[in-house]
């Protein structure tokens, strides 16, 4: 049995047993399941320290240039909380609940070994993404960095992903998601992906300049990697991962806290990003669902943004008074000073809300087989818009004159 200093026994309780007892107290000592998530998803950073090398000044933080990076998962055989697991040929850092993953078995070299500097790496990948951008076509992408296999520098594929597709579109940013997410574990390790984000946190000031929407975009990122399981909700809880990512991970907890979250973030670029129509209204469910348990419109309206769907907003409109007919006169009410705010704020125009108002007015015959009074709720709901002037005072349904 190794000994340790009282730190580190303070640190990492669970270095203290060997290998034998650690595989009979892995409830006690190792959390690969639980809360935390699945064993896949639990990794932990431990002793974060930067290299030397060419250091550089951001926010009044020293950052490297890469050119220093030691793959973190090749942990010294005589370091005390080195622990090999023959069975599975992965290592286990014991200080909380993440898992090291090995970016590839040769990655234990040292970045004087790679095959090329970190510039022309940097380049190559620019390359290959733009193709990516092009193409759709993941595999081929990792194919193409597979070739030019330079492990010293994996944690730039996420970084140089996610910087190129920040000032691009949703299609763009959602292929840059699948990528990372089926990229693991063959090609991305999660300490890879985790040092990328931390690369990123990094410049996230500098990136903000050019893309003011930067840090919400990388804290989307950051989200829909734990959503992926690429990233366990520890790494939201990492002392230097909060350093650096500061108001970013704060920005990504609370994605992931809220309601739906999860089901949101899954499909969280907007339809820009390819999805079909259903997927849209599923969303669109959501997002009012959860406004009526919540109550707070000023989220439901950044939701709405971020579907960045103006053409389809009527949707909203039409599913936010269907999902409030079965529910209470205060839920009704409620509903009705979201559509205040939302137009009062221009986040869905006059044109949406006559579109939206025009579909539920040619449905309510069939939704009265199932509620009754559905025509008594939806001229309450255009009658309350016509007064808020959100509707044109001439405005007449569709279908009114069949009623």
């Amino acid at each position: 049995m190794s000994s340790f200093t009282e730190s580190e026994s303070q640190t990492n309780v669970a270095a203290t047993a060997t290998n034998k007892d650690l595989h009979h107290e892995k409830n006690a000592h190792e959390t690969r399941t639980g809360t935390e998530g699945t064993a896949k998803r639990n990794i932990v950073r431990k002793n974060h320290k930067g290299g030397g090398g060419n250091v550089g000044k951001a926010n009044g933080k020293s950052i490297d240039d890469g050119s220093t990076y030691k793959d973190p998962a090749a942990l010294d055989a005589e370091d005390p909380n080195f622990d090999s697991e023959e069975d599975t040929g992965k290592e286990y850092v014991r200080a909380g609940s993440f898992e090291r993953h090995q970016y590839h078995p040769e990655t234990r070299t040292s970045v004087t070994q790679a095959p090329m500097t970190l510039t022309n790496f940097k380049r190559k990948l620019e390359a290959i993404f733009e193709e990516l951008f092009q193409s759709d076509d993941i595999l081929e992408t990792q194919k193409s960095i597979s070739e030019i296999y330079c492990p010293q520098y994996a944690y730039e594929l996420v970084k140089r992903a996610i910087s190129m597709a920040l000032d691009r579109g949703d299609k763009e940013r959602e292929i840059v998601s699948r990528f990372i997410s089926e990229s693991y574990p063959d090609l991305l390790s999660t300490n890879t992906i985790g040092k990328g984000f931390e690369r990123l946190f990094e410049l996230a000031d500098e990136l903000e300049k050019d893309v003011p929407a930067a840090k919400e975009y990388i804290a989307t990122f950051v989200a829909r990697c734990v959503v992926d399981e690429v990233l366990p909700p520890a790494f939201l809880s990492d002392i230097v991962v909060c350093d650096l990512g500061g108001e970013i991970v704060e920005r990504a907890k609370r994605m992931l806290s809220r309601e739906h979250g999860h089901a949101l973030l899954a499909r969280g670029w907007g339809p820009g990003d390819g999805r079909p129509v259903e997927d849209l209204k599923v969303a669109v469910d959501l997002i009012m669902q959860e406004f009526l348990l919540s109550g707070d419109k000023v989220e439901a309206d950044r939701c709405i943004h971020e579907l960045n769907s103006a053409y389809f907003h009527h949707e909203i409109i039409k599913r936010g008074v269907t999902i409030s007919l079965e529910k209470t006169e205060d839920e009704r009410e409620s509903m009705k000073e979201l559509f205040f705010y939302l137009f009062s704020n221009e986040t869905v125009s006059q044109a949406q809300f006559v579109q939206g108002f025009n579909r539920l007015f040619s449905v309510v015959n069939d939704l009265s087989l199932d509620i009754p009074n559905a025509i008594v709720y939806i001229t309450a709901f255009k009658e309350r818009a016509l007064a808020y002037g959100i509707l044109p005072p001439d405005y007449i349904p569709k279908f009114e004159n069949e009623l």
